[in-house]
């Protein structure tokens, strides 16, 4: 799934006036945390070149793209100071990113050692 079509999904559910590149910037800032969140556990570096293109390709499947979308929704929320919305996209998204981030944790092995300390 590409930026384009995450923005076009988006739109069909929220219209708003917002143009294709504040929403691509509002997409990159997501992209960015869920790729470094992605290596989070390895002793790889976050692939951040996408970036530079005009159009890249999520890294996460068409199936997880409600977190996109409803990131892109709640930005447009908070953007409108429409607060009530903003609040409810705003759980539905966090609510969906974290589902995602367990989903993760459990499914890869962490390379590194890790210790968490109280």
């Amino acid at each position: 799934m590409t930026a384009a079509d995450i923005i076009s999904k988006c739109d069909r559910i929220k219209p708003n006036v917002y143009s294709q590149s504040q929403k691509r910037d509002w997409l990159n800032k997501i992209e960015t945390d869920i790729r470094q969140y992605a290596v989070l556990y390895s002793k790889d570096e976050a692939d951040l070149s996408f970036t530079n293109e005009e159009n890249p390709t999520m890294y996460l499947p068409e199936t997880e793209s409600d977190i996109y979308v409803y990131y892109l929704i709640s930005m447009i929320d908070l953007s409108n100071q429409e607060y009530k919305l903003y609040n409810n996209s705003a759980a539905y998204f966090n609510s969906t990113l974290q589902s995602w981030q367990r989903k993760h944790r459990r499914e890869i092995k962490p390379i590194c050692d890790i210790s968490i300390s109280y």
